[in-house]
């Protein structure tokens, strides 16, 4: 520890304060010692002033400095846990990971990634720092998946009972747009503490439906994990939401301020932004097709597979069965037995090369040899049918809503039992 205090507390310059000056301006120094690490002044400016830069972006009002201070050094004391914690656990990004991110980032903006690097260098962010966060973006993310994801479990009751929401509801594609504010509040609060908690809740609230601006509250006074954004949770389905919220969310109308919610992470208010959809059905046409494989190997190559194959194509015209040549060359072992048959199949199913193939042929219509990266196919489309896929649809959806949403609650409780056990100290936060 000395000797990261030692390190940490050199003469390094920082070069404005959230925004407001260009030139160097003052030494850094620690003002939070979070376990083994420590967040430096540098960092909180940084950070502040990208927050600062993106709330602009929002056309909202940039919150008082002691507030932004507040609010970015949790976040950077959340985040200084959560990377303690990858590296304790063995998470590690390589380049060839962090380089494959940044050029999707780059395609995202329709950038080269060079193109991308001096972008960001003319908005005044170092390409070398751009890069260590979004490493430390994926570790986070890694961890927090490991961490939580083992913490989930599903059980088909569950989802029966999300399937009979989503029926009763008669309209599953509904979505809400909601904001969000959480006042947080320990598992061991004590009386007094949720009494003020309830309190200022409540002022909020009376505020709010005053005519007080949502996201700047949220900025100023949320705990929760979208505060610096707003508060904003985005669109979501009554399903999409924990069942605390969902009765409450949906008997609101648009524009409506909740009553504070009471939950083991704290008190939330929401926000109804927007309404919007209604039920769809899941209609799909499915493919009955069989094939032939013949797949090159040592022994095997590419065109020796190709003109096995082309035989058997020959033969099968003549006059052969197509099911009792599957048994006889067919590389594919899973369905060989059945006659290359491989039942009643939906739409991506297969890889592209396969799937275009079979898109194309008529009923009964035997292909041409078909190349993918398993070797030479023959394909022949027994039928065609609409499928609806509705209900299995629903049970999917309600098995990825249901995880989803115990992701979300697992995480916060995560997050608060990492922060209770650390060690924190904030030696300056003005």
């Amino acid at each position: 520890m000395k000797k990261i205090l030692s390190s940490s507390l050199s003469l390094i310059l920082v070069f404005g304060t959230f925004g407001l000056k260009a030139e160097p301006e003052m030494f850094d120094r620690i003002i939070a010692i979070v376990d083994e690490n420590v967040v430096l002044e540098s960092e909180l400016v940084r950070r502040a002033n990208s927050i600062v830069s993106q709330i602009k972006a929002r056309k909202q009002t940039v919150p008082s400095l002691k507030i932004l201070r507040k609010q970015v050094l949790e976040r950077l004391i959340i985040e200084s846990l959560q990377l303690q914690t990858a590296k304790r656990v063995g998470v590690r990004v390589d380049d060839r990971t962090l380089t494959a991110t940044l050029e999707k980032v780059a395609s995202g903006a329709n950038l080269s990634v060079d193109q991308f690097k001096q972008k960001l260098e003319r908005e005044g962010t170092a390409w070398a720092i751009f890069r260590e966060d979004m490493r430390n973006e994926i570790m986070i993310s890694r961890v927090v998946n490991g961490m939580v994801q083992r913490r989930i479990q599903v059980s088909e009751k569950e989802i029966d009972n999300i399937v009979a929401q989503m029926d009763k509801e008669g309209e599953t594609r509904t979505q809400y747009h909601l904001g969000h504010i959480l006042l947080a509040l320990a598992e061991s609060a004590t009386p007094e503490e949720i009494t003020v908690q309830r309190d200022k809740a409540k002022k909020l609230v009376d505020a709010l439906r005053g005519g007080s601006n949502f996201e700047e509250f949220a900025i100023a006074f949320s705990n929760g994990p979208k505060s610096l954004e707003g508060g904003d949770m985005g669109w979501r389905s009554l399903t999409q939401l924990p069942s605390l919220f969902s009765g409450t969310v949906k008997n609101m109308a648009v524009s409506d301020i909740s009553e504070p919610l009471r939950s083991a992470s704290g008190l939330h208010i929401l926000y109804l932004k927007e309404k919007k959809g209604g039920f769809e059905s899941q209609m799909v046409v499915q493919t009955h097709v069989r094939h032939i494989l013949v797949s090159p190997d040592a022994i095997t190559t590419v065109q020796q597979a190709l003109d096995k194959l082309k035989l058997a194509r020959d033969r099968i015209v003549a006059g052969e069965k197509f099911e009792e040549l599957a048994l006889e060359i067919s590389d594919d072992k899973s369905n060989a037995t059945q006659g290359g048959d491989m039942n009643w199949v939906a739409p991506g199913t297969f890889v592209p090369e396969f799937s275009e193939a079979m898109d194309k042929l008529e009923i009964n219509q035997l292909s041409q040899p078909v190349k993918t990266q398993f070797g030479w196919h023959l394909i022949e489309v027994l039928g065609r049918r609409d499928q609806d896929q509705t209900e299995e649809k629903k049970r999917e959806r309600a098995y990825q809503i249901l995880s989803n949403r115990k992701f979300e609650e697992e995480s916060l409780t995560w997050l608060s039992e990492l922060k209770h056990k650390a060690h924190i100290k904030i030696i300056d936060a003005e």
